[in-house]
């Protein structure tokens, strides 16, 4: 600023000189090219003034969010970003083919596989990876408006930092209390508002199991409600009371045979049998690594961000 400040003391200087038309033409020409590239270069290179350390955390592709809900959910994850330092970045396309992100020179067409090399590998705004290197904080929220082969639309990845508090469990929650039913909402109704509440809801639950602590009023109505979290403690222990009380039965039915309480099934959810001793030794099929719905389990690489391992949940 201060340069520009004596170059225009100069070109004072020079006009009060030169008293020609077409001299002060070509200055005032000059000057404003510099100025104009000047600005320029400022906006786009410089890092963000208001504390968050991204250029943006929303990258609607697929042209979904509003402009009434767009400062919201940047607001929201800028102020997120600058009092926790986790990174949320919400991604939306309009379909898995065509988006134009290849891996090994192949266009990604399936879910899980563009999730977790969006989080890890992919430059956004000069920035790779989604997370703090060493912290691996990072969160991505995926969605098409249309679906891959296999019917997948969205999923949540995790970074390895943030497994502890956003489980694979509790990523698949969140997105069936908001983002799944608002889909179908949208769907039969093409009300593209109920999808933008649904992404600033989903944000903010992440938020909340994140640490991140809210202050600002305008966010109170779009808070989930405690109904959702009373679920997500209950029904784990519906599925496991559930589980036992068939293991019994199976039990009563099929003495001998490995169904019992201690016993070693042939088959069950997760490939583990129906037993308890199954249950707990993996028969849900759930590990640290694997998003909970696409059965998929990423190895996550290091770049200039965070590093996922696969952890999340797809619908």
């Amino acid at each position: 600023m201060d340069t520009i400040k004596i170059f225009v003391n100069k070109v004072i200087q020079i006009f009060e000189v030169n008293n020609s038309n077409s001299v002060k033409l070509a200055i005032f020409s000059i000057l404003t090219l510099i100025f104009i590239s000047s600005f320029l270069h400022q906006t786009s290179f410089s890092s963000p003034s208001d504390g968050s350390t991204r250029p943006q955390y929303l990258y609607d592709n697929a042209n979904l969010i509003n402009n009434k809900y767009r400062p919201l959910i940047d607001g929201y994850l800028r102020n997120l970003d600058r009092q926790t330092s986790a990174e949320i970045v919400i991604y939306t396309i309009p379909s898995f083919i065509g988006h134009g992100i290849k891996k090994d020179g192949v266009e990604i067409h399936d879910r899980d596989t563009f999730a977790n090399y969006l989080f890890n590998e992919v430059t956004l705004d000069g920035t790779k990876g989604i997370g703090k290197k060493g912290k691996d904080n990072g969160v991505l929220i995926l969605f098409s408006s249309e679906r891959d082969a296999a019917r997948g639309s969205m999923r949540i990845e995790v970074g390895r930092g943030l497994e502890g508090n956003i489980t694979d469990g509790t990523a698949g929650t969140i997105l069936d209390s908001y983002l799944v039913p608002a889909r179908q909402d949208y769907e039969a109704t093409r009300d593209l508002e109920v999808l933008d509440k649904a992404f600033l809801t989903t944000v903010i639950a992440l938020g909340q199991k994140i640490g991140y602590n809210n202050e600002d009023q305008i966010y109170r109505e779009y808070e989930p409600s405690s109904e959702a979290d009373t679920w997500q403690v209950l029904i784990p222990f519906i599925i496991v009371i559930c589980f036992i009380g068939l293991s019994i039965y199976l039990g009563r039915k099929r003495r001998g045979r490995g169904f019992g309480l201690g016993g070693r099934g042939r088959g069950g959810l997760g490939g583990s049998g129906f037993g308890l001793g199954g249950i707990l030794g993996g028969g849900l099929g759930w590990s640290s690594g694997g998003g909970s719905a696409g059965g998929y389990i990423g190895r996550g690489s290091g770049g200039g961000g965070g590093t996922s391992g696969g952890g999340g949940a797809g619908r």
